[in-house]
């Protein structure tokens, strides 16, 4: 899910949700997660509220493509060249692995 980004403040329709870190304004991916049987079976591993996920590489790619997406609407949005299309992002999607 696309989610907007002004003053440390996350847009999602009505709601008005706080970020957890200090970042620029602009759009960020927000992926959502259902429990899944993995949780109860990796349970003794994970530890208490965590979850499980294996990614296909199909689920990797869109995540990817969403944040490419970002992006450019950050960059669209600021109207002044600025976005993670003028240089590295600050992470890779190996770090979410």
């Amino acid at each position: 899910m696309q989610v907007k980004r002004v003053k440390g403040i996350f847009h999602i329709g009505e709601h008005r949700i706080p970020a957890d870190r200090k970042a620029s304004d602009g759009y960020g991916v927000l992926c959502i997660f259902e429990p899944s049987k993995l949780d109860y079976d990796f349970k003794a591993i994970l530890g208490p509220k965590r979850f499980a996920w294996f990614p296909t590489a199909e689920a990797l790619n869109m995540i990817n493509e969403q944040l490419d997406l970002s992006d450019h609407m950050t960059s669209d949005w600021l109207q002044n060249g600025k976005g993670w299309n003028t240089g590295p992002r600050p992470f890779k999607i190996e770090d979410f692995i």
